[in-house]
Parts: structure tokens; C-alpha cells; sequence
């Protein structure tokens, strides 16, 4: 354990290859992010019931092992009620396995060979959300004991056909009253919330891989790609806010051109963009 390090947080790893263990460790840096790694399993069958029951905050997780994948590992513990984060490492860039990934909520999904910058950018994602839970946690659960679970199921369940019906109904709500809670709590209605979540995601995968805008969009849960462009082109503070990332990063700035070219969009919102770039520059 390094001095000064305040931990906060328990973090398990699952690989069945020993050397991948090791390299996650020294890769991801757990511990200067205050992470204390409480147990290493080569299998997910034995990684299982330790989660349930040693309750960590952070999985990070092979996709392909023998007898029981990564992504099967996610949905049981999701079927146990655990709330933790998780990040997949594979050596698979297979849209299949991304898509059924984020189906389940997961704060990244990092290639291997591991990047350091990539394996950062996840976990401080990861960290983002338990913080939030920290802070927002105790007050939700003083006003309304169940809209942290019915907050928790959005974002594990956003990519899916998720309407206010169908949420409301997944916890016995009625509708009317699922909805007022959003509001309450958040200040915003259930769509905007669920809106949000999706581009989030549709930001981190356009900055984090190297699947087209057409797929992001299916695989954030927006089935029709011209619709996925005009909610982004709604959506300027959260494109403000992601401008520098735009502009500096290469592979970034040339897919954000390839989104410009396939969209028009108003003057006005290419004014407001083009604000922060002159600022930059």
C-alpha cells in the first residue's frame, strides 16, 4: 500500500491468464486512484460468489474464459442486486461482444494489448460513478428508498427499449408516479435523463473506439442513426464541453467531420461551436 493513498474503494480481477492479472494491476494503477484490490480469480465460476458476497465496488474482467464468458459473469451478478462498476479487457474489438457490453452498464472497454491512457480514461469513469453514488446516495435514499434502484436499472439498461411504462413497470410503479420522481430528484424528465445516458455513452465510444457513428448510435440504444444526429445536434452544451477532446484528438476530430458532413446543421449551432474552438486556438 502506498503512503498518503486514501482508499476508497474494493476492486476484484478476473482473467484466466495469470500474466493478464499482473498486467492489469500495473496498468491500471488501482491503487493510485484509491482502489485496494481485494481478490484475483482465474476463473469467473469462483469470482462469482466472491463478489456476491465480498460486495466490490469495481470488477474488471476477461471477456472470453473457459466455461463461463465475462459477459455472462456481468449478467449473474446483476441478477444478485450487486451494484458495482465494471470494465471489460479483451483482446476482441468484436461489435458484438461492445454492444452486449454496454447493454450491461460497463464504465469501459479497454483492448489488449492495455494502453495506459485508455485503461485511465476508463477507470476515472468508473470512479466518476461511484463518487456519484456517494454523494447522491444518501440524500435519494432519506427522500425516496426506491429511485436509486429505479436511477441504478437506467443506467445498466439504457441501450435497451427502455420507456417509462416499461420502468415503471419493472418496479411496480405507476407511471405518473416513476415519472414525477425524475423530476424531483434530478430535474429533469425521464427521456431527458435516459437522452443523456445514451449520449454520454455515444461520446465515449466515438473518443474510445473505432466503430462508426451509424453503429454508436444502435449500440447506445438509438435504433434510427438520422434521429441519433438530431438529438446531437440538440445537444450543444454537451458538445461545448467535449470540443477541446474534438479538436486535439485526430481520430476524433476527423469522425466528428465525418458526423458534420453527414448532418446539417443550423448556423446557429455551428456558431455556438466554433465559440470554444477560437477560445482554444
Amino acid at each position: 500500500m502506498k503512503a498518503g493513498v486514501h482508499i476508497m474503494y474494493k476492486a476484484i480481477i478476473v482473467d484466466d491468464e495469470p500474466w493478464t492479472i499482473i498486467d492489469i494491476e500495473k496498468t491500471f494503477c488501482l491503487e493510485d486512484m484509491g482502489f485496494e484490490i481485494i481478490g484475483s480469480y482465474r476463473t469467473p465460476q469462483k469470482a462469482l460468489p466472491a463478489i456476491v458476497s465480498k460486495k466490490p465496488d469495481l470488477v474488471i474482467t476477461d471477456i472470453r474464459m473457459p466455461g463461463m464468458t465475462g459477459l455472462e459473469l456481468i449478467k449473474s451478478v446483476r441478477e444478485q442486486n450487486v451494484n458495482c462498476e465494471f470494465i471489460i479487457v479483451s483482446g476482441h474489438s468484436d461489435f458484438s461482444y461492445a454492444q452486449e457490453a454496454i447493454s450491461y452498464g460497463v464504465a469501459g472497454y479497454c483492448l489488449k494489448p492495455l494502453e495506459p491512457q485508455k485503461t485511465a480514461e476508463a477507470l476515472n469513469r468508473a470512479k466518476r460513478h461511484l463518487d456519484s453514488r456517494k454523494t447522491t446516495a444518501p440524500e435519494l435514499s432519506y427522500l425516496d428508498d426506491n429511485f436509486e434502484s429505479l436511477r441504478n436499472y437506467m443506467i445498466t439498461h439504457f441501450s435497451e427499449k427502455l420507456t417509462l411504462k416499461s420502468l415503471a413497470a419493472e418496479f411496480n410503479m405507476n407511471p405518473n408516479y416513476c415519472c414525477s420522481l425524475f423530476t424531483k430528484y434530478l430535474g429533469q424528465t425521464f427521456s431527458a435523463y435516459l437522452t443523456e445516458l445514451r449520449i454520454t455513452e455515444a461520446q465515449n465510444l466515438l473518443h474510445n473506439s473505432d466503430y462508426s457513428l451509424e453503429e454508436i448510435a444502435s449500440m447506445v440504444g438509438f435504433k434510427d442513426y438520422f434521429y441519433f444526429s438530431k438529438v446531437l445536434k440538440t445537444t450543444v452544451i454537451i458538445l461545448q464541453r467535449n470540443i477541446a477532446i474534438f479538436h486535439t484528438k485526430t481520430n476524433m476530430s476527423a469522425r466528428f467531420n465525418e458526423f458534420m458532413k453527414k448532418t446539417v446543421l443550423p448556423v446557429q449551432f455551428i456558431a455556438l461551436l466554433l465559440i470554444p474552438v477560437c477560445i482554444i486556438l
